[in-house]
């Protein structure tokens, strides 16, 4: 089987069922001024394909829901420390991610140029009328790490995000101060990325200021060029709920070394690229392993439902014979690998059993199951789920003894939250210094288990290989990266309310 697009691939076009389109303007100039809500609707430049951020302008960024979806699920603090001992829990933290943007969202019908998506994303009654100040203040926070994830990860190259409470600098971890959310290692750039994540309702210049000064703050700590990108989502005011639409403000500009001659540096995040293939780079392993062991941990000890094995085709590669490992989702009504191949097993009835025989390297399996409450389907390659399988396994033996790990920490109440977040960021710090010491026979295992797919049968649950086409679930909307897989069903609050 000769797994190739058919000649007329680039002609062949879907309209995707969620897709949406999200204005955005990108800046370098400084000027963090409000982008009124009378502009922002005439936005019509289509989103640059670059793989990184466009130049100065007014853009028009056509994107899916369940690339929104996939960048909620990456939207999140790392629980590891914690999620080693309890690692059911974490179905929980995925739920917690997703289900804010199902309660709160709703997708509308507006006018927009030939080539967009003619849908935008707006808040709804609930949380119009249903909720309180609190909550508002809340979902913004999660709202904005999300769209903050969606934009650089998704729309503008970087592989992946790190919280930078995780990069192991003291001075960039203190919780008395304010510093950016988010860093990463853009590869095309060749340069860190620091990410802070503003959201809020007519969210305007004293916002982004302080969103800058935290930029700033952390800058004048870093002794290597590095980029500042400042993301601003904007909700609108209470009387304009039901006439404008999410907006984003992106302010960026290049950092030079630190004068103060500090020493430090960020350490790698999760990367990807086009790269030499993960096993052949440990490091490279390590840090993909480490974004996707939250859905590992859910696949594997979570009460996920609908378990199964997926096949799809081999992620096709770049024009330099590379396959790429970022985060941008392909949908999976443009891969004509993947309608070959089950078109193969379905319409033409060639046994799976033997197209995985004699076309396996045309072929990934994934492990695929339903996270219950939220109708979002997750799954990794069978070569990602057994390296985090190791992973895992080397964290569950990172020794938690007290006090550097309480379960309930003993608070003076002066300052609790200050102190909770002390105590949390120590514990990160600690634990990733004992993690350290045991991966340098972790990085060679976890690169053989990429490369053999080798996973210990208990943890696939019996879960069975199934090939079949969206309908068979209901009409499924399906997108994969080269490791990971994401879909929506058509049920999903924000598809099935849409007037």
């Amino acid at each position: 089987m000769a797994m190739i697009p058919p000649p007329d691939a680039a002609d062949f076009t879907f309209t995707l069922a969620d897709a949406l389109d999200i204005p955005v303007r990108v800046r370098s100039d400084g000027d963090l001024t409000k982008w009124h809500s009378r502009q922002a609707p005439k936005a019509v430049q289509p989103w640059s394909t670059a793989g990184t951020l466009p130049p100065d302008g007014e853009y028009l960024a056509t994107t899916t829901w369940r690339q929104l979806v996939l960048a909620a699920t990456s939207a999140g603090r790392d629980l590891a420390p914690w999620l080693r001992k309890t690692p059911a829990l974490a179905v929980n933290e995925l739920i917690a991610r997703v289900a804010p943007l199902q309660a709160y969202l709703a997708l509308e019908d507006v006018a927009a140029p030939a080539g967009a998506a003619g849908r935008r994303l707006f808040v709804n009654t609930v949380y119009r009328h249903g909720t309180e100040r609190s909550a508002h203040a809340a979902f913004g926070y999660h709202l904005g790490m999300t769209m903050a994830q969606w934009l650089t990860v998704g729309m503008a190259g970087l592989p992946a995000t790190v919280h930078l409470e995780a990069c192991g600098i003291p001075e960039l971890t203190d919780p008395t101060k304010k510093f950016p959310d988010l860093y990463g290692n853009h590869v095309v750039e060749a340069l860190p990325w620091l990410i802070e994540a503003k959201a809020g309702k007519a969210l305007g210049e004293p916002e982004m200021r302080k969103g800058q000064g935290q930029l700033n703050q952390a800058s004048a700590k870093l002794a290597v060029p590095h980029r500042q990108v400042l993301c601003g989502t904007v909700l609108p005011k209470p009387h304009r709920w039901k006439d404008d639409h999410l907006v984003m403000m992106v302010h960026t500009a290049l950092a030079a070394p630190s004068p103060d001659g500090s020493v430090y540096s960020l350490p790698d995040p999760p990367s990807g690229g086009d790269a030499p293939p993960l096993d052949e780079t440990p490091d490279e392993l390590l840090r993909a392993t480490r974004a996707n062991l939250l859905v590992f941990r859910a696949l594997a000890f979570g009460a996920v439902q609908d378990l199964r094995v997926v096949p799809l085709a081999n992620a096709a590669p770049d024009s330099a014979g590379h396959v790429r490992h970022d985060g941008r989702a392909q949908p999976l009504e443009r891969d004509a690998r993947t309608r070959e191949l089950r078109a193969m097993v379905l319409d033409a009835g060639v046994p799976y059993e033997w197209v995985r025989a004699h076309e396996g390297d045309s072929v990934r399996e994934f492990v695929v199951g339903r996270i219950p409450g939220i109708g979002l389907h997750l799954g990794l390659s069978l070569g990602m789920f057994a390296a985090c399988a190791r992973l895992h396994q080397v964290q569950a033996e990172v020794p938690a003894e007290e006090p550097l790990f309480p379960a309930d920490p003993v608070l003076t109440g002066r300052g609790e939250d200050e102190e909770r977040e002390a105590v949390s960021r120590e514990a990160r710090r600690t634990f990733y210094e004992r993690e350290d010491e045991r991966l340098e026979t972790a990085r060679r295992d976890m690169a053989r288990a990429y490369a053999t797919r080798e996973v210990p049968t208990w943890l696939l649950r019996d879960a069975p290989t199934v090939v079949e086409r969206p309908e068979a679930r209901g009409g499924l909307l399906e997108a994969r990266t080269a490791e990971t897989y994401v879909a929506v069903e058509s049920a999903d609050p924000i598809l099935s309310g849409r007037r």
